[in-house]
């Protein structure tokens, strides 16, 4: 199936703010090049194809003369430029809270190939990311783009600056070490197998001066109905809206679920095998995503969460829920504050 990544047009924006106030560069004709408009998109869930954002990226590290441009652009970022996502990340309780949102709202800003991933370690978090296909995945300029642009996001919630404990680089020390050094304030290690940047628990778990449940969840729900129209996976989509209403009643049987999207089970399978997703796969997505939201609205045990979600005892779902994220169920809990 066919698919053309695309990425949030206000995002864009950033890119331009950047050439002209840090390079004093008129952005004008190199986004009339690339063929992206330059000024406020027509409305703020505009995209732009991944294309020819990678075109624009080229030619602005050409005309500043500057391999390192995405990571001083990456510092004009600020929550409005990412539609619902940003004012999730605004009200979010702490930092931990914003960054799992991260991981599981990263389509809103680019749909390219990237796969990030949040894990406890001792007295830290480590946020990953992966690209599994390196034919859409975001140029060298806009990753550097996107660590920077969490580190202002950071900045701009918490009221402070926010360090990273370390951070780990795929790209050898050859690729501008010193301008990485200086722009993701930490020490970093290059040649990784996985790019990585670590937080300190103490710093991710602080309480946000301007945290708003409420309206993290409102917004929350608006990027989730946002990324299903994006989502090139239509199949598995209709797997997801079924298994919400199926769970509770512990029916997550592929049959019945084939049954009611009126099709058999191999032709289901075949489908989401298609579409690059397994049926496992689905259900597992949903069910940590449901359990996660109910384990921040505090409104249930851990009992009634793992019915909630489909499992018949609630050591099941612990065991489950840790493979998912590398935390048990409390642990979780404990993480993030309402």
């Amino acid at each position: 199936m066919f698919y053309e990544a695309t990425t949030l047009a206000s995002a864009t924006a950033i890119l331009a703010t950047c050439l002209r106030d840090k390079y004093r560069v008129d952005p004008a004709p190199l986004y009339a090049e690339a063929g992206v408009p330059l000024g406020p998109p027509a409305t703020p869930q505009t995209r732009y194809p991944l294309a020819s954002i990678r075109q624009l990226w080229n030619l602005a590290r050409e005309a500043t003369d500057d391999p390192a441009i995405g990571l001083e652009a990456g510092k004009f970022a600020k929550p409005m430029h990412y539609y619902a996502f940003g004012y999730s990340w605004l009200a979010s309780a702490t930092l931990l809270d914003g960054m799992e949102r991260l991981t599981r709202y990263i389509q809103v800003v680019s749909t390219a190939s990237v796969e990030l991933s949040l894990t406890r370690g001792r007295g830290n978090f480590a946020l990953a990311a992966r690209f599994p296909d390196k034919a859409t995945a975001p140029p060298k300029e806009g990753i550097d783009f996107g660590m920077t642009s969490l580190l202002a996001l950071c900045d701009y919630v918490a009221e402070k600056e926010i360090r990273p404990v370390r951070v780990e680089l795929t790209c050898p020390a050859t690729v501008h070490p010193d301008a990485y050094r200086a722009a993701l304030r930490a020490p970093v290690e290059f040649n990784a197998e996985i790019g990585k940047m670590h937080f300190s628990e103490e710093c991710l778990t602080a309480p946000l001066p301007h945290a708003t449940p409420d309206i993290a969840r409102a917004t929350d729900a608006i990027v989730e109905q946002y990324i299903e129209t994006l989502d090139p996976r239509k199949v598995a989509s209709q797997v997801k809206r079924l298994l919400v209403d199926l769970l509770p009643a512990g029916k997550v049987d592929q049959d019945l679920v084939s049954r009611r999207l009126n099709r058999s089970a191999s032709t289901l399978q075949r489908q989401l095998q298609d579409e690059g997703v397994s049926y496992r796969d689905v259900l597992d997505s949903t069910r940590r995503r449901l359990a996660e939201s109910y384990l921040k609205d505090r409104k249930y045990s851990h009992a009634q969460i793992a019915f909630l979600v489909g499992f018949s005892d609630q050591s099941n779902f612990s065991r489950a829920f840790k493979r998912w994220t590398s935390m048990s169920p409390k642990q979780f809990q404990d993480s993030v504050q309402n």
